[in-house]
């Protein structure tokens, strides 16, 4: 873990993403600094967070590179504690990107499989959740928002473990939304689908067409998008928005044939 001396209170806003080392952590940290946001990169791979830090620092930002396990709690919690005393005790952005995805069935999800779903997916946006709430309660104000998914609402064949943690994500957003309601701070997600990305990326380089027939808009979706619908939350359009969660999907699984409306339209 870098030793960063900085303790002044932040004059910018701050975000923190988790899994900031690539994809979509990466296209949120680049589009707020690019908007004004100092920035926290936490990864558990360093190497990966120094490099995004340093694309942020080149977009203006004051930035960080922090690596943090989300699955351990004393990781977590030093990483925040690192990251408050930076920015003099300032989070204004707290986004739970890290997550992971694995297709087993359930009778054959071995332990070590099943425990890493739940542990990141999880486990992982309660611990930092919990410290980021600890910096924003003593502000007065934060936005928390949770990756959620597409898969949490409608579960496929071989995802039970992963639909169920994302799911339970779900359900952590809308109750940490009314815990955190009297301290100023928001809990809001967004669910995406296919999102080009290295974790999904296999997905669309063997099955491109069959995915996209689940999809009205009929494209796969952009780590950027995921980034404009954060920094939705993040600002005073959303002002009196929590607890909620926000589709970037396309229209997936909108209706059961979305295709046909392609071929009705002489598109495809």
């Amino acid at each position: 873990m870098m030793n960063h001396q900085k303790n002044t209170m932040s004059e910018k806003p701050v975000i923190a993403v988790t899994g900031g080392g690539q994809g979509i952590g990466r296209a949120i940290l680049l589009y707020f600094t690019e908007r004004g946001y100092n920035a926290a990169v936490l990864d558990m791979n360093l190497e990966t967070a120094a490099a995004v830090a340093e694309e942020c620092k080149a977009r203006g930002a004051d930035a960080i590179a922090v690596e943090c396990n989300v699955t351990d709690s004393a990781s977590v919690n030093a990483a925040y504690d690192q990251i408050g005393g930076y920015f003099g005790g300032r989070l204004d952005v707290q986004v739970n990107n890290a997550g992971v995805f694995r297709r087993e069935r359930v009778e054959d999800a071995t332990d070590d499989v099943t425990d890493l779903l739940i542990d990141v997916n999880l486990r992982g946006p309660v611990y930092t959740s919990r410290a980021a709430i600890k910096i924003m309660k003593e502000q007065g104000h934060g936005s928390i928002i949770n990756a959620h998914s597409i898969l949490g609402q409608f579960p496929d064949f071989g995802l039970g473990v992963y639909s169920a943690t994302k799911a339970g994500l779900f359900a952590l957003t809308r109750v940490l939304a009314a815990e955190c309601a009297p301290y100023g701070i928001r809990v809001n997600g967004y669910a995406p689908s296919v999102t080009d990305t290295p974790m999904v990326h296999h997905i669309i380089e063997e099955r491109p067409e069959a995915k996209l027939d689940q999809i009205p808009m009929r494209e796969f979706g952009t780590p950027d998008q995921i980034a404009k619908i954060c920094w939705f939350f993040a600002s005073d359009l959303c002002e009196y928005t929590t607890g909620i969660n926000v589709p970037c999907d396309g229209g997936t699984w909108d209706v059961q044939r979305p295709f046909m409306a392609w071929k009705a339209a002489g598109k495809l």
